[in-house]
């Protein structure tokens, strides 16, 4: 679980991330504060967490990662703190995960998908995931050549789509 310290001076709380948990956080903001200090250089991010407006200070290469991949306002990452070995030490190390923005596409009743279509939707990573779990199906039953019908089709989306979100 991450880490909030709170602040009594006024300020928003500020996020720690905890050693081996993965946050899912939203930018408030375009742009972050950028800063040097005795340590560097910092990057200042407001973000939401749990319904909260809090901040957080991030290494230069996660703000790299930000800025090449023009998240904006309302976008959505994943961070996760984990140890890495080095030598005989143990470090931390911050990874990032991009939320992709979700499309939905519109399905004509009875069709197998080639390719997915694309159309604006609410953010929600499994239907995207089950989605393409549908396209994989039906790839895989059609690279295949056996014949099978709706049931098949549905029943191996389902194990893809089981397998793929517990390995996501």
């Amino acid at each position: 679980m991450a880490v909030v310290a709170t602040s009594t001076n006024g300020n928003k709380p500020k996020l720690e991330l905890a050693l081996n948990e993965s946050v899912r956080l939203k930018l408030l903001k375009d742009k972050c504060f950028e800063g040097q200090n005795s340590y560097g250089s910092y990057y200042l991010y407001s973000v939401e967490h749990d319904g909260i407006e809090k901040i957080i200070f991030l290494t230069a290469p996660i703000h790299t990662a930000i800025v090449e991949a023009k998240l904006t306002t309302g976008d959505e990452f994943i961070l996760r703190k984990a140890a890495v070995q080095n030598g005989k030490k143990l470090t931390p190390q911050i990874s990032i995960e991009f939320v992709e923005r979700m499309l939905v596409p519109s399905i004509p009743a009875n069709t197998l998908l080639s390719e997915p279509c694309e159309a604006p939707v609410a953010r929600d990573n499994f239907r995207v995931l089950l989605l393409q779990c549908l396209v994989d199906a039906a790839a895989v039953i059609r690279e295949s050549g056996i014949q099978m019908g709706n049931d098949e089709l549905q029943k191996l989306a389902t194990t893809l789509f089981i397998q793929r979100a517990k390995n996501a």
